[in-house]
């Protein structure tokens, strides 16, 4: 049979009335007992009239027990709607709150504090992290709340936590909670998730040792001065970071280019980016470098974002190679002219055989126009023989092939007949291999002498002089009679 629970309200009206009928029982009882012909004594009416005080007294602790009990049941709803106010906000902050006794007992908590432990708990009211957590992690807790204890005053703390989507960090501040002795009655915590702040932090940890490494220099700058500067600009300048900052860049760029960097800037703050503007600037030394900047601005604030790079050598590589090309112009200029009046033909090819340079009378004799399309090897124009005309002549043993071999050759006798024409001309060769100064051939020259007319004019000179002699007496010699 179960209990039936009786109110404390219930349990003070049932008291008063059961002790105001065993008083009002006792003074009747004693009233009947009473002498009623007036023999009563004095005593008897005093005991009758503390009975009816007593009557009296209990009707008075009645009624303050009643106030005591209005009063504490308005100072407890107050108490409630204190608490369900209280719950309501910590319920609706983002931050994960607690209320813990000192023996690590929760007394408060909010809903973001309680998912923290959704995965172990429904409900941290009455349990300690030793009851959900593992012992090692529950007692990393524990000495924290600890240290705030000793330290008297609230304390920050990093604690991770497990969750689904994987570890938090969380800024915990722990301070201990006073009641109006000034003891230490309780800890609480209110907890920070700072793990995104972290990433950041991370991330920009990352970036600061990427400024400072960067082999390019990189520059944060306002419209005038630098605000940051790398080590690389330093190196590069000549100059500490604390002279960088300390004056107007302009200070450190060519007095020529100033002009030109200052429009710069202002279409930067237009939002204009700037790619490969290159200008001068004045090292620590005295020497000048050329520097090219690829920059960007945030048109909010004004900052300025640069890369930059030494284009020094670049630049003076260039301008060499510059002046290396007009002189190889020039000479090739003079050679031109050089080669167009020589009666022979020239042609010069490279290492790899192709005819890259041949003058007029080269193009005459194969009746080829564009040198490129000129082969070095004579066999593909020509059928090469001898000078007899009849034994064909060795293509290895032509100068091109054996200037590509190192040898110079001089004056080779051939006889060239045109595939096309049938036409015969008998050349005079010469081949020259053209050195670098490592020692390595690089191109061959070949030059062509026609001297199909002079053998002609030479065979008909010798057969007037033979007629000559014949007129005038000479006796034919024995092998001219046996030609005879």
């Amino acid at each position: 049979m179960a209990l039936v629970k009786i109110s404390y309200e219930k349990k003070i009206v049932m008291g008063y009335i059961i002790n105001l009928m065993v008083v009002f029982a006792l003074g009747l009882i004693y009233w009947k007992q009473m002498p009623q012909s007036g023999d009563a004594v004095l005593w008897d009416w005093i005991l009758l009239a503390l009975i009816i005080l007593s009557l009296g007294m209990l009707t008075v602790v009645y009624v303050i027990l009643k106030a005591q009990l209005k009063a504490n049941k308005a100072y407890a709803q107050k108490l409630l709607q204190s608490q369900t106010w209280l719950q309501s906000i910590i319920d609706n902050t983002s931050n994960p709150i607690s209320v813990k006794k000192l023996n690590g007992e929760y007394l408060l908590v909010n809903t973001q504090y309680q998912m923290l432990f959704r995965e172990k708990t429904e409900d941290l009211i009455g349990k300690t992290n030793h009851d959900v957590l593992d012992k090692e992690t529950a007692d990393r807790y524990r000495s924290t709340d600890l240290d705030a204890l000793k330290a008297g005053r609230e304390i920050q703390v990093e604690e991770t936590f497990d969750q689904a989507d994987g570890p938090h960090i969380y800024l915990s501040v722990k301070f201990p909670l006073f009641d109006n002795s000034g003891r230490a009655y309780a800890i609480g915590n209110i907890s920070t998730d700072i793990t995104e702040r972290k990433k950041i932090e991370q991330s920009l940890k990352a970036a600061d040792t990427f400024f400072n490494l960067s082999v390019d220099s990189l520059v944060i700058a306002s419209k005038e001065k630098f605000i940051k500067v790398n080590p690389s600009l330093s190196k590069l300048l000549g100059y500490s970071d604390a002279e960088l900052l300390a004056k107007p860049f302009t200070d450190f760029i060519h007095a020529d280019d100033t002009a030109a960097t200052k429009k710069e800037i202002e279409n930067l703050d237009k939002g204009t980016d700037l790619i490969n503007f290159i200008n001068r600037w004045v090292c620590k030394d005295g020497s000048i470098k050329w520097l090219s900047w690829n920059a960007t601005a945030d048109v909010r604030t004004g900052t300025l974002y640069a890369i930059v790079r030494d284009v020094t050598a670049q630049l003076m590589l260039k301008e060499k190679e510059e002046k290396e090309r007009n002189m190889l112009y020039e000479s090739r200029q003079k050679l031109n002219m050089i080669l167009e009046n020589i009666s022979d033909g020239v042609i010069v090819a490279n290492a790899e055989k192709q005819v890259v340079l041949a003058n007029h009378n080269a193009n005459v004799f194969f009746g080829i126009q564009e040198d490129a399309e000129i082969s070095i090897n004579f066999s593909d124009h020509f059928e090469v023989l001898y000078p007899d005309g009849e034994t064909p002549f060795p293509a290895q043993n032509l100068p091109a092939e054996r200037a590509l071999l190192g040898e110079v050759t001089d004056d080779v006798d051939v006889l060239l007949r045109d595939y096309e024409t049938n036409k015969k001309r008998r050349v005079l060769l010469s081949g020259r291999p053209i050195w670098n100064h490592e020692n390595a051939i690089v191109a061959v020259v070949v030059t062509m002498k026609d001297i199909s007319r002079y053998k002609k004019l030479e065979a008909e000179l010798k057969k007037k002089d033979m007629a000559s002699r014949t007129i005038i007496g000479f006796k034919k010699s024995k092998q001219q009679s046996e030609k005879s």
